[in-house]
Formats: structure tokens, sequence, C-alpha cells
């Protein structure tokens, strides 16, 4: 079992990453409104890069991207200290930033059931931190196959979600079809970020030094076993974030943001709640603390992701 103090700390952390996921989510909503093209996948690649490219000019869109990046630091050392199990779920953690946004920016009122929302997802992080958490059980190996299994099961629901969202059945559905899609290659970016994370440890590299990203980045030229998963983690967690950010971005423009902000928070939470449990053998000494947070938290997502949609009337 993982000791309070790490513990304790992977939570801090994982706060810490998701006010800055929350923060940038803000600010990418409110730079997709201020007048960027649409991304309409049917008018081709080459076009739909072209108006993305109008994004990476838009000041406040690069801003919550940016943020969201430096969310990935602690987010990333939160996972190595106590695993995607752990860290995912209590990611939700920054529907607070949402509420308090919604309260100060859009002097949104809040109800009863909201302000018991928001108590209920405080105490979460206590449920999780009694239900006594183990290691993560990685092994380099024996990971391989119920990881690729699951990343080509994972990878194909997206990809079939995708396509059918192109058949124009109507905006709506349409938006909630590349949503789901964007929402599980988030997924598996988390997941390759747990492989990361795990890779980095084994291989003891220091990421303090200039040569300890070296050893990131070129990975795979070091022709050992750790290294080449520290390679694939890394490129995978930056690769499917990007399909997912590309992805997640068209479903704002499609779908009310009520819709995107359950799809998102919703797949992750589940898909990388799965994939601890069943890929990295994480396991609790009592289960049902777990289940009473894994409650809290979906409970907490359907009530108070209506500020997140509140941002979609920001101009």
């Amino acid at each position: 079992m993982i000791d309070f103090f790490t513990v304790f700390l992977g939570i801090i952390l994982t706060i810490i990453a998701s006010s800055c996921f929350s923060l940038g989510f803000i600010l990418q909503k409110k730079g997709v409104s201020e007048g960027l093209p649409e991304l309409d996948f049917e008018e081709g690649l080459s076009t739909s890069l072209k108006a993305f490219t109008e994004f990476l000019k838009n000041k406040t869109w690069i801003s919550g991207i940016l943020i969201g990046l430096i969310g990935w630091f602690p987010y990333i050392f939160a996972i190595s200290l106590v695993g995607i199990t752990f860290v995912q779920p209590l990611t939700n953690i920054g529907l607070i930033v949402f509420v308090i946004s919604a309260i100060k920016i859009l002097k949104e009122k809040i109800k009863l059931i909201e302000i018991i929302s928001v108590i209920l997802l405080i105490l979460a992080p206590v449920f999780f931190t009694i239900a006594g958490i183990s290691n993560v059980s990685f092994d380099l190996r024996e990971f391989q196959f119920p990881f690729s299994l699951f990343l080509l099961l994972l990878a194909s629901i997206a990809i079939i979600c995708y396509f059918f969202s192109k058949k124009q059945i109507n905006v709506q559905w349409d938006g909630i079809l590349i949503t789901f899609s964007g929402a599980i290659f988030y997924s598996i970016s988390t997941i390759f970020t747990n492989v990361f994370t795990q890779a980095l440890k084994i291989a003891q590299v220091d990421l303090i030094s200039w040569f300890g990203w070296v050893e990131v980045v070129f990975g795979i030229f070091w022709f050992d076993l750790s290294h080449l998963w520290i390679f694939f983690g890394f490129w995978g967690m930056l690769i499917f974030y990007g399909i997912g950010l590309i992805l997640s971005q068209s479903g704002f423009q499609k779908v009310r943001t009520l819709f995107v902000c359950l799809i998102l928070n919703s797949v992750s939470l589940f898909l990388s709640t799965i994939a601890g449990l069943f890929i990295f053998n994480q396991t609790f000494s009592n289960i049902g603390f777990f289940l009473i947070g894994i409650g809290i938290i979906t409970f907490s997502i359907i009530t108070l992701s209506k500020f997140q949609a509140e941002f979609e009337q920001i101009e």
C-alpha cells in the first residue's frame, strides 16, 4: 500500500494539475468563441489543418493550451507517485474552478444541489485515501498484451465514432460522436502517460537534466525495453493528446458545451480507471471507499458540468 505522505503529495499535485486543465479549458472555449473557423473534416485534412492554423494565431486559445500543458507536469508526477487509477478520477476536482469562475465571471447563481456537489467533490480525496491504494504492479513484458488489446479496442471505437460523425445525420449527433472520439483519444493519451511514468521509474531517468530528456525523446535508440517504452509512452501521450484536442475542439463547434463536458469528463474517468485496475494492476485494501469516491465524482460531473457549459456564452 502507498504510504500516506505519498498519497497526500499525489493529491496536491493532482489538484494543481486539474486547476490548470480547467483554466486552460476556459480560455480555449473563450478563444473558440472569438470567431475561429469551424474544423470541418468533410472538406479534407489539408483544409482542416489550414483552419487549425487560425487557432494557433489566437492568443486566448494558445494561452489555454499552454496553461493546460503546464498542468501535465504535476499530472505526470502525480501518476508516477500513485498511478492513474487514483489520479484520473480526482482530476475532476477541477470542476470547482468552473463553479468559482461561473460565479465570479458570469454572475451565475449556485443552487443547494450544486453546493452539495462541491462539498462532496472536496471530500472525494478522503475516500480515495482511506481506500488504501496499492502501488502500480507494472511489468514491461506482461503488460504488453492487455495494453495492446485495450488500445486496439479503444482506437477502433474512436475511429468508428469519427467515421459515423461524417455521415451528417444532424449537427447534434455529429458533434456528440466526434466528441466521443476525441474523449477516447484523450483517455488513450492518459494511459500512455502512465506507461511513460512507470517506464521512467524503471529506467531511473533524470528529467531534471537535459540528457534525461534526450533519453525520453530518442529513447528508441537505447535499444532496451525500458527506454523503448519511455519513447512510446512519451510520443503516444503527445500524439493522442493532439488528436483528442483537435476532435474535441470540433465537437465544441457542433454541439452544446454541456454534452462535450459530460462526455470528456465521464469517458476519461471510467476508461482510465479501468486501465489502472486491469492493465496496471492497482488494487485497494477497501474497494468500498474507492467506489464511494467514484460515485461522488460521477454525481459531481453530472451536476456541475453545466458550469463548464456556461462558458459557451462567453463573448
